[in-house]
């Protein structure tokens, strides 16, 4: 039986039936598109949200508007398990330098002192986002499933935030220039060059650009030979594949990883499963992007099992 509860935000792009599996109370973000407004993962999916980027990308509209979860919406999860008499709390969330979504929680948990005096919540910064942070709450959920505290799940999470790195290849940068991450000069000469971008997440979880080269070949094979030099530096990884409607990049991708695998460059290492890219990094890499996601398979734990029948996305 588990000793604490989980809450995390929608921005760990778990799938339902994971969330099912191991209890875990999801907090949407939500995203504004036309004067309408969506709660991620419940009134909007990956491949509506897909149609949404199709929408801005044919008639250059303006790029869908993210937000974050108030205190409020916080608090209402957190005081609805402290009234059934949950005592622990660990909320997970993304990166609080991409988003206000910590802050919200660290609000909650304050607030929910103050009425539930002998309720502890202890609010974690994955300094990531998508399965990255999806991955370090499937980690503490293992950890709850099995009888475990609080502190043994975030020393879990801590090797696996310290270990961990997210690479992206966007299509193209509109969506960068249009939500002022990269400039209009960028975003033209990587148009007309045939320029990809490698962005990853900082250590704090704040996008940067790690390498350019031309062309998506170059690209897949930059992405597989640094997945080979972090393994040599780390030993065996367990590593995502990850994509958004994107199945050619996926497949310049799977074959470049498969070259390494070939070579003997990732001996010992594992691929998990595909994963997608939901609304909230979406709507900064864009339509087409594809990446990986590693970590020391030392941080990823059995009790998982085969996760592809979960992450495996499915786009129309």
């Amino acid at each position: 039986m588990s000793r604490f509860a989980i809450v995390t935000d929608s921005a760990c792009d778990l799938p339902r039936a994971l969330v099912e599996k191991y209890d875990l109370h999801v907090v949407p973000l939500h995203v504004g598109y036309e004067g309408v407004d969506y709660a991620d993962g419940e009134d909007i999916d990956i491949n509506r949200f897909c149609d949404i980027l199709e929408d801005v990308r044919e008639h250059d509209k303006d790029l869908p508007v993210t937000s974050q979860p108030t205190p409020g919406d916080f608090l209402t999860v957190y005081r609805g398990l402290a009234a059934a008499g949950v005592r622990e709390i660990l909320s997970v969330h993304l990166a609080g330098a991409l988003s206000g979504t910590l802050e919200g929680a660290r609000m909650a948990a304050r607030a929910l002192a103050a009425e539930f005096p002998d309720v502890a919540v202890t609010v974690y910064d994955s300094c990531s986002a998508t399965v990255g942070e999806g991955a370090m709450v499937l980690e503490a959920a293992v950890v709850a499933q099995q009888g475990g505290t609080v502190d043994e799940a975030v020393a879990r999470m801590d090797a696996l935030r310290r270990g961990h790195k997210i690479y992206f290849v966007p299509d193209n940068l509109d969506n960068l220039v249009k939500g002022g991450r990269a400039s209009k000069f960028q975003g033209l000469a990587t148009s007309l060059l045939d320029i990809k971008i490698v962005v990853s997440l900082s250590e704090t979880g704040a996008i940067e650009v790690v390498h350019k080269c031309r062309g998506l070949k170059a690209a897949a094979t930059y992405l597989a030979r640094q997945l080979a030099r972090d393994a040599e530096e780390l030993g065996s990884l367990a590593y995502y594949k990850l994509y958004l409607k994107a199945p050619h990049a996926l497949d310049e991708l799977s074959r470049a990883v498969d070259r390494m695998v070939e070579r003997g460059a990732l001996e010992g290492s594992r691929f998990l499963t595909l994963g997608t890219i939901g609304p909230v990094i979406a709507t900064h890499v864009g339509l087409g992007a594809m990446g990986l996601m590693r970590f020391p398979l030392e941080c990823h734990s059995e009790a998982l099992g085969d996760l592809s029948p979960y992450l495996t996305p499915h786009f129309e």
